[in-house]
């Protein structure tokens, strides 16, 4: 059992769940009790990341064949479920910001479901300038790995967004003078805003390696840049929040 002076008291309740990149699992109260085994990680030694090109077209390719994502599925599937949970219990008191993240949510799916091909096709294409010599394998492995990365965060916060937005706005329902229940949910909002921050920027890298995908991924940055703003508006001291060992 890990010594209770070596957790971080209540970071568990403003992460955003993604424990397999967490730096701080083994001071985390809500990861020992869920996972006492440790949840699997991915293989990310330096041999990975070295290997030859061609090599890494293979795994790419096997990647995409696996849903796109290295996320465990049951973590994905679960926030999937609960976002679907979210908005069939809500459906008939959905403030304007919720049905933007419904919109973003349904969005995104339809695309990631279009595009499931795209980091296939930047292998291939990345194989094929190596062969010219046009970039070295060091930077295709680089970039693929990048693109890869970004195409994960779009995955993840998709469906938690939508979630903790509407956590976030519980504290509409809360007593007025709880100081302590509002600086709970100002801490879901910085939440929400952070993954927000995080999902334009992995958009972002996507188009600078895919210009032709501007409409679609437009798009969808700016739904993401109107839940900002209201949220920004809804939680104006949010930003200032500091999240137990995560800020």
């Amino acid at each position: 059992m890990i010594p209770s002076s070596e957790l971080i008291p209540g970071i568990y309740n403003y992460c955003d769940s993604w424990c397999e990149r967490c730096r701080f699992t083994q001071r985390c109260q809500s990861f020992t009790l869920q996972y006492p085994d440790g949840v699997p990680q991915q293989d990310m030694s330096a041999e990975t990341l070295v290997k030859r090109l061609m090599e890494a077209l293979q795994m790419t390719k096997s990647y995409i064949e696996k849903n796109q994502s290295s996320l465990p599925q049951h973590a994905q599937t679960a926030l999937e479920s609960k976002a679907a949970g979210v908005y069939a219990i809500n459906k008939d008191e959905q403030t304007p910001i919720a049905s933007l993240c419904d919109d973003y949510l349904k969005t995104t799916a339809d695309w990631l479901k279009q595009e499931n091909n795209l980091l296939h096709q930047s292998a291939q294409q990345q194989a094929f300038e190596v062969d010219l010599g046009i970039r070295s394998e060091a930077e295709s492995l680089k970039l693929l790995n990048t693109l890869k990365d970004a195409w994960e965060v779009i995955k993840w916060y998709r469906t938690l967004i939508p979630v903790k937005v509407m956590s976030a706005l519980q504290m509409q329902r809360a007593p007025a003078n709880d100081e302590v229940m509002a600086l709970y949910f100002n801490g879901k909002a910085k939440l929400v805003l952070v993954s927000v921050d995080r999902s334009l920027q992995a958009w972002h890298t996507l188009l600078e390696q895919y210009p032709e995908k501007m409409d679609e991924v437009l798009d969808m940055m700016v739904l993401l840049d109107r839940i900002r703003r209201k949220m920004d508006v809804l939680f104006p001291t949010a930003r200032t929040f500091v999240r137990p060992g995560l800020d």
